[in-house]
């Protein structure tokens, strides 16, 4: 009799293991103090379903991390991949549209910087989950695709693609980090002429210019900032990219760097050191930022790195 208690026992104790699995697996566990980009503490929830993405990176992570079927809303900026194009949209970047974003009933909204002061405290206050994503790294890049995979229910591929990101930053890593301080060019991207902007420290682009083996000239200013131009002369970049863009300021901005005559008394200039390199690729803090880490390791060291076609 006891053998076929025994016996019977074990099915039920396989029922209910089994059981506590499903539901582990259905409201991941994650550590107690995991905060967003904006400091915001994440507690455990079940998987995103119905996903809204208000920022053209945060859309990228969600089409790399193959969610794109749980994505119900994204910006009018969300161009990459040309798929999300065709996705409901929630208004602009920096205008967006809270009762649109409301009727698509999301469970998770993936948000930005920009919207911490007013947009994100808003969905908030009406029981919306928001996570802000705005890493100022490439690492802080890859972490957030780790996190979002683990909010999505996606951390497999998180782990996939977390991983083959990695590689191909220590690859650069590992040579530049190698470099004498006389080895690292000054570096200058602009972003704008008038005034005179740089991307300075504090954001992604800083970062990419330090890892790619250069040293920012616009250090000494936080953020995306105007720029006193003597300064910038005096500093004397010897490297000069200018991110590009479909429309025609990008014309505007690089006829400004090779035909002021400011600007020509650059070693960049006068050694040629121009570069043009997509703007979503060095501003989005997305997966392609390693593509554009890449690239700049190849205008800054082209004897050490393969140099991208212009």
């Amino acid at each position: 009799m006891n053998n076929i208690r025994n016996k019977s026992f074990i099915p039920l104790a396989l029922i209910i293991v089994a059981c506590l699995c499903v539901c582990a697996c259905a409201t991941p566990a994650m550590p107690a103090e995991l905060k967003d980009d904006a400091g915001n503490t994440i507690t455990a929830a079940p998987p995103a379903q119905r996903i809204i993405s208000l920022a053209p990176a945060n859309t990228e992570i969600i089409y790399a991390l193959g969610l794109e079927n749980k994505l119900v809303g994204v910006t009018e900026f969300c161009n990459y991949p040309p798929d999300a194009m065709d996705k409901p949209k929630v208004g602009g970047f920096s205008t967006v549209d809270i009762e649109k974003a409301v009727a698509l009933n999301p469970d998770l909204v993936l948000a930005a910087e920009i919207h911490n002061k007013n947009v994100a405290p808003q969905l908030q206050k009406m029981g919306f989950r928001v996570v802000s994503l705005y890493p100022k790294t490439v690492q802080g890049v890859i972490q957030d695709i780790t996190l979002t995979g683990m909010l999505c229910g996606a951390e497999g591929n998180a782990a996939t693609l977390a991983a083959g990101l990695q590689k191909r930053l220590d690859a650069v890593a590992a040579v530049t980090s190698q470099l004498s301080t006389g080895l690292r060019p000054r570096v200058l991207v602009i972003i704008w002429n008038d005034p005179l902007m740089a991307a300075g420290k504090s954001t992604l682009i800083d970062d990419i210019i330090r890892l790619a083996g250069g040293d920012n000239v616009a250090s000494q200013v936080n953020g995306f900032a105007a720029m006193n131009f003597e300064s910038v002369i005096s500093a004397d970049p010897q490297v000069i990219i200018v991110p590009t863009s479909m429309d025609e300021k990008s014309d505007l901005l690089w006829n400004f760097v090779t035909t002021d005559p400011r600007m020509g008394s650059t070693s960049a200039v006068k050694n040629g050191r121009l570069f043009r390199i997509d703007g979503d690729l060095i501003y989005r803090h997305s997966p392609r930022c390693i593509t554009a880490l890449e690239q700049v390791a190849a205008f800054l060291h082209p004897d050490l790195f393969n140099r991208p076609a212009q």
